[in-house]
C-alpha cells in the first residue's frame, strides 16, 4: 500500500524575524527517511516571502508539491490556519521556518497516526549549527525546561502522556486539521494549549512519537528575553482564560503569584528533565548526576519567566502588544 500523503504547513513567520531560513527546513525535509513523492509542502507567509520562495525553492526539491500561499499581514496562528486550509494530504504537518526536521520526523509522524493517533508530537530540541549541538547536555536541558511542558505521566507502554504540544512540531489527521483550528483572537499567544484542550476534550487520541524530533533554532537572548519572558505573559493569561488550566489556585496569590510560579515551575521542571531524557533513550544515571546543573537552568529560565508575569500585572496592555509581536 502507498504510504499517506503528509502535508507540511511551513509558514515564513520567524524567517520575517531573521529567526531563521524556509529554505533549510525545506532542506532538512528533503533529507527525510520518507518518500518524498508522498510530501507536499505548502509554504505561507508575505507576498514578499511567497514570490521569492516561488523563484527559488519550489523547483529545487523532489517533494509531490511544492505551494505558495501569500497572507499579507497575517500573524503567526492566522498562517497556520491558511496552510492547512490548502493542504490536501491524508496528514497535516506543522512546522516553522526556523526548525530542522530530523530525518526520521516524517516517519514518526506516519507511523504514530498509523497505529491510532488522531494528533502526533514529538520531541523538540533546541540547536543552531556551528554553534550548538542539539544532542548536547546543555541543550537538552534548555529543551527540558521550555518544551518539557508537554511531557505527561508515563503511559502502560512507557512513553510520557501528551499534555499539550508544540505548533512547530504537531501532526494531524486531515479531517482533524479541517475541524479544530488555532484561535487566532490572542494573536501570536496562547493559541496552541487552548487547541490542545479542544482537542483532548473532544476525545481525540493524541500521542508522543520518539522519532518525531525536531531541532529549534537557539539564541541565549531569543531564548531569555523573547521565549521565557513571553511565557510568563503567557501563563498569566491562560491561567485565567482556560478554566482546565492546572495551577489556578495561584491567581488567588496576587502579587506573589510570579514568585510562587517561579519555584512551583522549578519544582515541576525535575520530573520533564526526567521525561524527555526517558523519550530520547538517555540513560537514568546520567539524568541524576546532572540534576543539579539542571536545576541553575531552570531556575534562570523562571527567572525570565517571573519578570515576564510580574511586567504583565504592572503594564497588561504593553506586555500583551509586545507578547503578541514575539
Amino acid at each position: 500500500m502507498n504510504e499517506p500523503i503528509i502535508t507540511v504547513v511551513l509558514e515564513g513567520y520567524n524567517q520575517s524575524r531573521a529567526l531563521g531560513d524556509a529554505d533549510d527546513t525545506l532542506a532538512a525535509l528533503a533529507m527525510q527517511d520518507y518518500p518524498l513523492d508522498r510530501v507536499e509542502v505548502v509554504m505561507v507567509g508575505s507576498g514578499e516571502q511567497t514570490a521569492a520562495w516561488d523563484a527559488e525553492c519550489a523547483a529545487r526539491y523532489p517533494f509531490r508539491r511544492v505551494t505558495t500561499v501569500p497572507c499579507n499581514g497575517a500573524h503567526y496562528y492566522e498562517l497556520k490556519n491558511a496552510g492547512a486550509s490548502a493542504a490536501v494530504g491524508d496528514i497535516v504537518a506543522f512546522t516553522d521556518s526556523d526548525v530542522i526536521p530530523r530525518r526520521s520526523w516524517l516517519r514518526g509522524i506516519a507511523d504514530n497516526i498509523g497505529a491510532g493517533a488522531d494528533v502526533s508530537l514529538g520531541p523538540t530540541l533546541f540547536g543552531r549549527a556551528g554553534a550548538y549541538d542539539p544532542d548536547s547536555l546543555l541543550m537538552r536541558m534548555t529543551s527540558a525546561v521550555t518544551w518539557g511542558w508537554v511531557y505527561g505521566k508515563p503511559r502502560p507502554d512507557g512513553l510520557p502522556a501528551a499534555r499539550g504540544f508544540m505548533d512547530h512540531n504537531v501532526a494531524m489527521r486531515a479531517e482533524v486539521a479541517r475541524d479544530f483550528r488555532y484561535r487566532t483572537e490572542f494573536g501570536r499567544i496562547v493559541a496552541s494549549p487552548l487547541l490542545f484542550r479542544s482537542l483532548k476534550n473532544a476525545g481525540k487520541e493524541i500521542r508522543i512519537s520518539p522519532d518525531q524530533q525536531a531541532v529549534h533554532a537557539f539564541w541565549w537572548r531569543y531564548w531569555t528575553i523573547g521565549l521565557m519572558f513571553r511565557y510568563g505573559h503567557e501563563v498569566y493569561r491562560l491561567r485565567r482564560l482556560d478554566g482546565d488550566y492546572p495551577d489556578r489556585w495561584l491567581v488567588k496569590t496576587g502579587i506573589l503569584e510570579p514568585v510562587l510560579t517561579l519555584f512551583w515551575h522549578v519544582s515541576l521542571d525535575v520530573p520533564k528533565w526526567f521525561r524527555l531524557n526517558r523519550t530520547l533513550g538517555r540513560p537514568a544515571a546520567m539524568s541524576v548526576l546532572a540534576l543539579p546543573a539542571f536545576l541553575l537552568v531552570s531556575f534562570a529560565a523562571r527567572f525570565s519567566e517571573m519578570m515576564g508575569m510580574y511586567a504583565t500585572l504592572l503594564s497588561f496592555e504593553r506586555t500583551r502588544l509586545w507578547a503578541e509581536k514575539v
